[in-house]
């Protein structure tokens, strides 16, 4: 992914409401690290103190990139809330708790804190644990338009052999530079966008798709990315 990524008592029933038609959050956290493997070995720890205090199953997932420029075999840490909302509720829940401060310590030893995004989904489909992606960052000027399209590129994608990729969508919210939007093609294996490679160039899958979404937007970066989260 991209880094260069959640009353009063009269109004409870319409914040119920409210927060029951948000859509997912994304946190993207940029991390410079020397020893990759300590790291992810860290974070599963965080995530089985995360989810003994709230719940939540692998709140982080630590990704790495693959072809992706400048963002090859660089450090991501991806978290997804149902909410922005929920971001902080979450953090709350995580206060005044000995054994996490005293992993965070430690892994102020092991890493470096660089930039951090926070995206809303406008189209979510998913995506695969211990998966892939082939990102990219746009800048959008027509969102309802361009959603038009990403149905028609879902189709085709379906229609040649791709019906286990997702596609997603995801607004940026907090933390924009020249970018808006990030698309997330979400596949279960690297190896499987290695075949959506081939048949992108090979078969100029999505030749006339190009012509026509360039008229609603400007790819801005583009790469691959894989989940390497124990």
């Amino acid at each position: 992914m991209k880094a260069r990524s959640l009353i009063p008592a009269i109004f409870v029933m319409a914040v119920g409401t409210l927060l029951a038609d948000t859509k997912p959050a994304l946190v993207v956290q940029v991390v410079q690290t020397d020893d990759s493997d300590a790291y992810v070995d860290a974070i599963t720890k965080v995530n089985a103190l995360v989810k003994a205090r709230t719940g939540i199953e692998r709140l982080r997932h630590v990704w790495m990139g693959d072809f992706a420029g400048d963002d090859s075999h660089g450090i991501f840490v991806v978290s997804e809330f149902p909410s922005a909302a929920a971001i902080y509720t979450t953090q709350d829940k995580l206060k005044d708790y000995p054994e996490m401060d005293a992993l965070l310590t430690r892994l102020k030893g092991l890493r470096h804190l660089g930039a951090s995004y926070l995206y809303k989904a406008v189209r979510y489909d998913g995506s695969y644990e211990g998966g892939a992606v082939f990102n990219t960052t746009i800048k959008c000027s027509d969102e309802a338009a361009y959603l038009k399209a990403l149905d028609g590129l879902k189709a085709i994608l379906v229609a040649n052999g791709f019906k286990d990729a997702k596609v997603n969508l995801w607004r940026m919210v907090s933390g924009r530079t020249e970018s808006t939007h990030l698309v997330v093609i979400a596949l279960p294996t690297d190896a499987r966008v290695g075949e959506l490679w081939d048949s992108l160039t090979d078969k100029e899958l999505l030749a006339d798709w190009y012509v026509a979404a360039a008229k609603l937007r400007t790819s801005l970066h583009n790469g691959s990315y894989r989940e390497i989260t124990k």
